[in-house]
C-alpha cells in the first residue's frame, strides 16, 4: 500500500544530510550491472553530497545498460566514477557506504565494499529478503514505492534549500529510472510517483531527452525481435525465451525482450534467459503485477521486485533453459496449492457460518 505522508523520507533525509557532512569520504554505489533506476539514484545521491560541498565516489562495475547516459556524465565531468578495486584500496572504516537500488551485499557492484566500511546507508524500494546489510546505520526501504529513484527524488527536496538544486542530467536519469520501473508509468504507479516526476520535470528534465536514453541501433531492435518470435508458453501463462548466443548489452536486450512479451494478450509473466560476453547467463523476468516473478528469481539466487526480476547463473544456456523452466513449473505449482487451500479455507468458512443459525434454531 502506498503512503502519502512523506514524513519519513523528510526525516530519512535530514538523518542522511548529517551523515554526509560527517564523513570523510563518500561512496555511492548500485547495484551489479546498474540499469537506469540504479544509475540514476546514484548520481542523484552524489549531488546530493556535492550541493554539500562533499565529494561522492560513484562505484561502478559496467556501464553495459546504461552507455548513452554514463557517457554523458563522464563528459561533463562533474562525478568521480571508480571500479569496485579502487574503491576496496581507497576505503576505510570511517567512511560513509550509501547503497542504492539493492540492499543485498551480494548483489552490488562490490560486495566487499560493505565489510570495509562500517557506517552504510540503504536506499531501496524491493521487498525485503532473507539477506540484507547487517546494521546499517540508516534504512530506508520502502517496497510501495515505484523505484529507488523516486525515493532519492523525495528526499532531494529536503537535503538541500536551494531551488535549483540539482542538474539537467542529474533529473533527466532520475526520471528515467523512475520511468523504466514504471513500465512508462503504467504499473507500480501511485500519486508520489506522480510528485516525483512532476518535480523532476521542473528542474528542467526533458522528456524528449529521456526517451533517447532508451533508443537501440537496428541490430538489437532484430535481435529483440527473433527473441520474441521464437518465444514459448509455459504454465501459468508464462512467456519464455533464450538469446542463446553471448551479445554485447544481453542485459538490456533480455530485458526488452521481456516487456514486449509481456504485451502479448493473456501472458501474465514474460521469462528471457540470455548469454553475456563473459559467458555468464543472465535472466530477466517481469509481470504485471498478479504474479510475482520475484519470488522465482528468488529461487535463482537473484531477486527484484514484484512486476521485475532478474538472476545470474553461472552454468551452460542449456542447463540455465532447463533450471529456469523447473522452477517457474515448481512456482505455478505452489500457487495452484496455495489457491487450492485459500478456496477450501472459504468454503469451511462459508460452511460453518450457514451451520451456526440452524443451530441456534433447534
Amino acid at each position: 500500500m502506498e503512503k502519502r505522508n512523506k514524513g519519513k523520507s523528510r526525516i530519512v533525509a535530514l538523518a542522511l544530510r548529517q551523515l554526509i557532512d560527517q564523513a570523510p569520504n563518500i561512496y555511492v554505489m548500485g547495484h551489479a550491472v546498474p540499469d537506469m533506476d540504479s544509475f540514476g539514484a546514484a548520481l542523484g545521491i552524489a549531488r546530493m553530497a556535492k550541493n554539500r560541498g562533499k565529494k561522492a565516489n560513484i562505484v561502478i562495475d559496467t556501464s553495459d545498460a546504461i552507455e548513452m547516459p554514463y557517457h554523458m556524465a563522464e563528459k561533463e565531468g562533474n562525478y568521480n566514477f571508480i571500479n569496485g578495486e579502487y574503491a576496496k584500496m581507497t576505503a576505510s572504516r570511517e567512511d560513509l557506504l550509501i547503497l542504492v537500488d539493492t540492499h543485498k551485499p551480494s548483489l552490488s557492484a562490490c560486495p566487499a565494499l560493505t565489510e570495509i566500511i562500517e557506517k552504510i546507508v540503504v536506499i531501496d524500494h524491493h521487498r525485503r529478503g532473507e539477506e540484507i546489510v547487517q546494521n546499517p546505520i540508516l534504512l530506508h526501504l520502502e517496497p510501495y514505492a515505484s523505484s529507488a529513484s523516486e525515493l532519492v527524488t523525495e528526499m532531494f527536496q529536503y537535503v538541500v534549500n536551494e531551488k535549483k538544486s540539482i542538474g539537467k542530467l542529474e533529473a533527466e536519469v532520475l526520471l528515467a529510472g523512475i520511468t523504466v520501473d514504471t513500465k512508462s508509468f503504467s504499473v507500480k504507479t501511485g500519486v508520489r510517483t506522480f510528485d516525483a516526476a512532476s518535480w523532476l520535470r521542473r528542474q528542467g528534465a526533458d522528456t524528449a531527452e529521456v526517451r533517447q536514453f532508451f533508443q537501440i541501433d537496428m541490430e538489437m531492435s532484430r535481435q529483440e525481435a527473433k527473441i520474441v518470435s521464437s518465444a514459448e508458453i509455459l504454465p501459468g501463462n508464462i512467456a519464455f525465451s533464450v538469446q542463446p548466443e553471448a551479445c554485447h548489452n544481453v542485459s538490456m536486450l533480455i530485458s526488452m525482450a521481456a516487456d514486449s512479451l509481456l504485451d502479448i494478450r493473456g501472458m501474465r509473466a514474460s521469462i528471457v534467459i540470455g548469454l553475456d560476453t563473459n559467458k555468464k547467463v543472465r535472466v530477466s523476468a517481469r509481470s504485471l503485477g498478479e504474479l510475482n516473478v520475484q519470488r522465482i528469481m528468488e529461487k535463482l539466487g537473484g531477486g527484484g521486485h514484484l512486476t521485475m526480476a532478474g538472476a545470474q547463473l553461472d552454468m551452460p544456456v542449456s542447463d540455465a533453459e532447463a533450471r529456469v523452466k523447473a522452477v517457474a513449473a515448481e512456482f505455478i505449482e505452489e500457487e495452484k496449492q496455495m489457491q487450492q487451500a485459500k478456496q477450501n479455507a472459504e468454503k469451511k468458512s462459508e460452511t460453518k457460518r450457514l451451520q451456526i443459525p440452524s443451530e441456534k434454531q433447534e
